[in-house]
């Protein structure tokens, strides 16, 4: 009598290689958004940085907000500022230009 089909161990270590391979892969694509979304959030922080020397080079001063610069247009339309919190600042000191909370505490990227 032959019979054809599988058996439970090896539908089991079917499953067990299955789900390994998984948790591989899903570690490697979350730390890999992370690794975008940092990425992603320095480059906002640049771009606001550089809106700021705009900002400064044309009205003086040192410190304004990133919603005041959203307000008054120094991003341009396409460019995506979702990352950066409206009530921070960029600061300009001592010859260095910096993204910082309301305590004037720097903010990083995570």
């Amino acid at each position: 009598m032959n019979k054809k089909g599988f058996t439970l161990i090896e539908l089991l270590a079917v499953i067990v290689i299955l789900s390994s391979i998984s948790l591989v892969v899903v570690a490697s694509v979350s730390s890999s958004l992370a690794r975008r979304d940092k990425k992603e959030c320095e480059e906002q922080v640049q771009l606001a940085k550089n809106a700021a020397k705009i900002y400064f080079s044309l009205n003086g001063g040192g410190s304004v907000t990133i919603k005041l610069l959203k307000d008054e247009n120094y991003f341009s339309e396409k460019s995506k500022t979702s990352k950066l919190n409206e009530d921070a600042r960029i600061e300009f000191l001592n010859d260095a230009y910096k993204y910082v909370d309301d305590a004037g505490n720097e903010i990083e990227c995570e």
